[in-house]
């Protein structure tokens, strides 16, 4: 029959499988030999020149120096608060230098805007108890009542340039004073002082034109003479 040989080669075929997997199992199975190289191959002696690159290796930021951190900030903050101390010392020292400026002025000013609005009383609270001391408010309001008839009343006053003179205690200011009944303008030299209370009040007025008569406490130019 035709099929039966091949039916025996499989089986013949199937059967060396078995027995070749038998063999490796138990090892009765010889190993097979390492093939030879061919004659004519190049045998490497070194390795190929060509290095490969090696990945790069993250670095790990270092870790923070709090000592560092806290030196660093302290001393900005110590600067900082000296130099804002240094600014509101300066600041202070400024604002009341121009406040006890102000205040000595606002006082002079006040004290002629009365005369010249012949306000005697208000004039009368400007001056210092060095001067009230010895002159009553009504004695005031005579003397300057006969300035006012005898030269005329003030018509204008003008702080003479660069006359202020500021010193520990007192300050001092030169006015052109303008009477409706002088052809000539004259000059009086205010004085004040700082009181107890802090309140400017004036300690002197003083004539101090050319060619006049210097009287403390003079409300008029000194010459012409006049018979108060």
């Amino acid at each position: 029959m035709q099929g039966r040989p091949d039916r025996d080669r499989d089986k013949e075929a199937l059967d060396r499988a078995i027995s070749e997997h038998l063999a490796a199992v138990n090892g009765a199975r010889k190993q097979r030999g390492i093939p030879k190289r061919p004659p004519n191959m190049a045998r490497v002696q070194q390795p190929h020149p060509a290095r490969r690159v090696a990945r790069p290796r993250r670095e790990t930021p270092p870790p923070a120096s709090w000592r560092k951190r806290f030196l660093f900030w302290g001393i900005i903050f110590v600067g900082c608060s000296l130099l804002a101390c240094g600014i509101g010392y300066a600041a202070v020292n400024f604002y009341a230098a121009t406040n006890t400026t102000a205040g000595a002025a606002t006082t002079a000013t006040s004290f002629l805007s009365s005369l010249s609005t012949q306000n005697y009383e208000q004039a009368y609270n400007d001056l210092d108890a060095t001067i009230t001391v010895e002159t009553t408010q009504n004695e005031f309001t005579q003397q300057a009542q006969a300035y006012d008839q005898c030269y005329g009343p003030v018509t204008d006053y003008s702080e003479v340039a660069n006359s202020a003179l500021v010193q520990a205690t007192t300050q001092s200011y030169s006015y052109t004073i303008t009477r409706s009944k002088l052809t000539k303008s004259y000059t009086l030299r205010l004085t004040l002082q700082q009181d107890k209370y802090g309140s400017w009040k004036v300690i002197s007025y003083t004539n101090n034109s050319d060619n006049a008569t210097t009287n403390t406490n003079d409300l008029g130019p000194g010459q012409p003479p006049c018979h108060l």
